[in-house]
């Protein structure tokens, strides 16, 4: 049997820690937390419970400290969790049971975003306190020298992962143990500063590797949600050719790299900054790059679509949006783009083609947080 590390970084969590670690009491074996500078209860809430701390300056480089935790650990696989993260009750028997399984390379594990810090589990599970879709994360493989994280920041396994898998080493495989963070909640990230953090990160990333279009597809999101478009786009064409360019030399059986961020957010920027043309190109050759269709991509074609007012082919668009609801996806699916914002949409564009009765239909079948303009759309339908 697999003997398991569970390996966190942590700096100033004394309101998560503990919560974390006793999430996955039942499954590590041992535990790993590397200090990056904390200031409060943390070093002593992890070693409370049972934890190996290990004491490392902060230097800008979440891989880094990633790596400094593997280094020091003993067991055959490593679980790396955040502390704003918890496995879910009833997790830990399917982690254990992939431990021995000589295949696995990548443990891929859902990750439920709480939309409230009193969530409970089931609620978070079910959807009913949750931000968006679940998305698929690499957390779960064995310690091998070959898998070390790359990037100061949104740290990754890819590359080692590729060399791996292209010898025939192993595979990714799904496990159905899943992850709820408490982490993405929009006030917790602004009081923490993690926004500014990141961006500053990012742009130091960038200028190390120009070429990086999922971290330019990070900074470019990141931008478009805080309303700041032009730098968005500016710094997503400046990535998107020299991006596609190293996908398009990568070796045959090379898993793919995702340009679903990048394709979106660059396409969202341009489509509202005056270049719907560029922004519908964008959203399609990045689809072109996908290895299967991707919802965001999807809707970024569509609104793309929409601000060329060629009405029938958005509608298409949207309609396509709707049938990727529930997909699983190892990239974050949009709040919204395969259910009520699609609909949304979908009845504004079959407005605009004059098919106001399909429209009606959509529209009253929207809810959550865009019902009101639905039902202020529909009205003015009426009204015609």
């Amino acid at each position: 049997m697999g003997h398991l590390s569970l390996c966190l970084i942590a700096r100033n969590e004394e309101r998560f820690l503990a919560g974390c670690l006793e999430s996955a009491r039942d499954v590590a074996d041992e535990v790993i937390v590397v200090d990056t500078g904390s200031t409060d209860a943390t070093r002593d809430i992890a070693r409370l419970h049972g934890a190996r701390v290990l004491e490392r300056p902060w230097d800008d480089d979440f891989a880094a400290a990633r790596n400094f935790g593997l280094d020091a650990a003993r067991g055959t696989h490593v679980l790396v969790l955040d502390a704003a993260e918890r496995l879910a009750p009833g997790a830990a028997p399917f982690v254990r049971a992939v431990l021995d399984n000589e295949q696995l390379l990548l443990g891929l594990l859902p990750l439920h975003n709480a939309s409230a810090l009193d969530a409970h589990a089931a609620e978070v599970l079910s959807g009913a306190r949750r931000i968006g879709a679940p998305v698929w994360v690499a957390r779960l493989f064995p310690r091998l020298p070959e898998l070390r994280y790359t990037r100061r920041v949104h740290e990754t396994l890819t590359r080692g992962f590729n060399v791996l898998f292209a010898a025939g080493r192993g595979e990714a495989r799904a496990i159905e143990a899943p992850l709820i963070h408490f982490g993405e909640l929009a006030a917790l990230r602004a009081d923490l500063g993690r926004d500014e953090r990141n961006e500053r990160l990012l742009r130091r990333a960038l200028d190390e590797d120009p070429s990086d279009g999922e971290l330019a597809g990070y900074l470019a999101a990141q931008l478009l949600k805080a309303e700041r478009r032009a730098e968005g786009r500016a710094v997503g064409e400046r990535s998107l050719q020299l991006f596609l360019r190293a996908i398009d030399v990568r070796p045959l059986g090379h898993p793919p790299t995702s340009t679903v961020r990048l394709g979106y957010a660059l396409s969202f920027a341009q489509a509202d900054t005056g270049a719907a043309e560029a922004a519908l190109v964008t959203a399609r050759e990045c689809a072109a790059h996908f290895p299967v269709p991707h919802a965001n991509l999807c809707f970024a074609e569509a609104y793309a679509l929409e601000k060329l007012r060629r009405y029938g082919e958005a509608a298409e668009a949207y309609r396509r949006c709707l049938v990727l609801d529930g997909v699983p996806s190892s990239q974050q699916v949009l709040t919204g783009v395969t259910n009520d914002l699609a609909r949304l949409r979908l009845g504004v564009v079959l407005a605009a083609a004059g098919d106001v009765g399909e429209a009606r239909a959509h529209l009253a079948r929207v809810s959550g947080s865009w019902a009101d303009e639905a039902k202020r759309i529909a009205t003015g339908l009426e009204v015609r």
